[in-house]
């Protein structure tokens, strides 16, 4: 659009200077005056023609001249090409970069997460001449490149083995708040079927079944979903796009929900396992990644074992089975040799993250070339979506409503529930924050709301969630396309 408003402007000019310049081309018209009129009427006729062949002919000059000028402009659009690899994997890399930064001290940075705002700059960048339009194989290599490294590197922080010890109540309320999120999704999608399969054809069950591993554990599942079911890339942007307009609908609903509620150990909770949660997760994890034990050696270790993993997954499951392999097989690593895994978990956050971060950058980089699919899904996706977040929600309050009238304490006062049952407020608001938002997010609303007890176990109950949501999400996919 640029280009053709550039071109068209260029063109308008020149005509009028033609209009300003043609009749110095044709003769005076003093030298008629004294000629007949029908004489005179014929010349007019004649003059005419020459004025319209003269305006033909600059125009027809100037337009080539225009074209020859403007293709030898020093800059044209895009600015990096599409075959030029390096630039575009240097866009995206400093895209990413930024996006962190941008996310993390930005109002609008901070409603949209990191993440997304990396989506968002590249969308920018691809739209307006930079990036080119519809990607490039740069973004090509470094999608495949950040879908198959970030999965096992972000899982190598879970440890199975410690949920149920370290956890305590917040494992019984985020399996609830997990299941609540599979039944939402069985159930919504045969009644938005027909709409999603009109607006993104096959790809449209691939990306319920994405959305539903993002709701159970993170932006790392949609994407080794999307990538084992090959999805489209413009229906994997669009799913991102509506699902993050949902999300910020959710997360300020669930602070209102939380505002004002008391910490659920105050009374149940031993001040012995708040200690020893703080010891291992300390405020530092949950809103950066900690100084420490970052250093070549355990850099180098764990993207050995995320490549030995995604080799292993490819060589026995085929493209298709990589990454839920991989997955696989970083979770026993994991459980098999913990104190190991814990030792490499910083340095395989630091860069799963990073990549992660690029993933979404070159979701965006297509440009309004993905508008299109975005305006076509956003209705159907978006039907979609409030039934999964509406029954999730609803299912987690029919919950706490069966267990407290099952024990017989429906009119005793929340405090006395929130310290006696993982149905108490604080536990399930934190349990479907880790499953719709990741252990990121869970562990920000615990601090936010003083939650001390909550604050590590969130952030381990949300890891589990990223080791069983893509096989969750495989199996619903199977069993919806037969």
């Amino acid at each position: 659009m640029k280009h053709v408003t550039r071109n068209v402007f260029i063109v308008l000019l020149f005509r009028c200077c033609c209009h300003a310049f043609l009749p110095s081309l044709v003769p005076s018209h003093r030298n008629l005056q004294r000629v007949p009129s029908s004489i005179k009427h014929q010349q007019r006729i004649s003059l005419n023609k020459i004025d319209l062949n003269a305006y033909k002919a600059n125009v027809s000059i100037l337009s080539k001249k225009t074209s020859i000028g403007y293709s030898n402009l020093p800059i044209s659009f895009p600015i990096i090409a599409s075959d030029d690899k390096w630039g575009n994997i240097a866009i995206l890399c400093f895209t990413a970069s930024i996006s962190h930064s941008i996310g993390k001290t930005t109002k609008i940075g901070k409603l949209l997460g990191p993440p997304v705002t990396a989506m968002a700059i590249a969308f920018i960048l691809g739209s307006i001449g930079i990036l080119p339009a519809g990607g490039s194989s740069g973004a090509k290599i470094i999608q495949l490149l950040s879908i198959q490294l970030a999965t096992p590197l972000l899982l190598m922080s879970v440890n199975i083995r410690e949920c149920k010890k370290s956890c305590g109540p917040l494992l019984a309320a985020f399996i609830f708040a997990s299941f609540g999120t599979m039944l939402a999704s069985i159930l919504a999608y045969p009644l938005c079927a027909s709409l999603l399969e009109t607006a993104l054809g096959l790809d449209g069950l691939k990306i319920a079944a994405a959305l539903m591993a993002k709701n159970i554990g993170g932006g790392l599942n949609y994407i080794a979903v999307c990538r084992s079911l090959s999805a489209s890339p413009n229906a994997i942007a669009a799913g991102l796009c509506v699902d993050n307009i949902f999300a910020l609908l959710y997360f300020p609903l669930t602070s209102a929900l939380a505002k004002g509620r008391p910490d659920p150990s105050e009374i149940d909770y031993n001040e012995k396992m708040k200690r020893d949660n703080n010891d291992i997760f300390n405020e530092n994890q949950v809103e950066d990644i900690a100084d420490g034990n970052i250093n070549p050696e355990t850099i180098s270790a764990v993207l050995t074992i995320a490549a030995l993993a995604t080799w292993l997954g490819e060589s026995i499951g085929g493209t298709s089975g990589a990454l839920p392999l991989a997955t696989l097989f970083t979770i026993v690593f994991t459980t098999l040799c913990p104190s190991f895994a814990k030792s490499l978990s910083r340095t395989g956050e630091a860069l799963g993250t990073s990549l992660l971060y690029l993933f979404f950058a070159t979701a965006g980089a297509p440009g309004c070339s993905i508008a299109d699919s975005v305006r076509a899904s956003f209705i159907p996706l978006g039907f979609f979506l409030s039934l999964l977040y509406g029954i999730h929600g609803l299912f987690l309050l029919m919950v706490r409503k069966s267990v407290l009238f099952w024990k017989g304490r429906k009119n005793n006062d929340d405090q006395r529930e929130s310290n006696e049952s993982f149905v108490s407020p604080p536990r399930l608001l934190v349990a479907s924050s880790a499953a719709i938002g990741g252990p990121a997010t869970a562990a920000a609303l615990a601090k936010a709301n003083k939650w001390e007890s909550l604050v590590g176990p969130s952030l381990i109950v949300g890891n589990l969630g990223y080791a069983v949501s893509t096989f969750a999400a495989l199996v619903f996919y199977s069993i919806l396309k037969k």
